[in-house]
């Protein structure tokens, strides 16, 4: 009997995975979650600390006026939408790991948060980072395999 079992948690084969069909998929994502934040009146970024750790987004932002009742209901559908979609994100983007250096771990999701939420090239986060950018190619396919995996829109070829 196995206490831990390996194939539960391991990451697919960057070999074996359909890149662009994963990359479209997290696009779908990141599309619905970020235009939730933007209906709750969120900045379309979520605030990360210096350690590249999430902040969760602050409740109730959206202000209600003259139509109190309708912005009101409007707000807390869009709201519960947000807080489904940040968790989905939280799951991904906790996922985003390496199992034995915690300052890459720090870099992929640096990585990650600078190409497919600001939509940095990879140039400019090569230069940010002052490495190539071959690795930040690396570190963003790996990244993006971690957070799809994590949410389960990894497509296989």
């Amino acid at each position: 009997m196995t206490l831990f079992d390996v194939k539960k948690y391991e990451v697919p084969d960057p070999k074996n995975v359909n890149m662009d069909q994963t990359r479209y998929n997290v696009g779908v994502f990141l599309s619905a979650y970020l235009s939730a934040r933007a209906r709750c009146n969120q900045p379309r970024e979520p605030k990360v600390t210096s350690s590249f750790s999430l902040v969760p987004p602050s409740a109730g932002s959206g202000g209600n006026n003259a139509e109190a009742e309708r912005l009101l209901i409007e707000n807390e559908e869009a709201a519960e939408e947000l807080t489904y979609l940040h968790k989905l994100f939280t799951m991904g983007y906790s996922a985003i790991q390496h199992p034995f250096k915690p300052d890459i771990c720090e870099r992929r999701k640096r990585v990650f948060y600078d190409r497919y939420i600001k939509g940095d090239a990879v140039y400019i986060c090569a230069q940010r980072l002052n490495v190539s950018e071959d690795l930040v190619s690396q570190d963003a396919s790996l990244a993006i395999i971690q957070f799809a995996d994590a949410l389960d829109l990894v497509e296989f070829r």
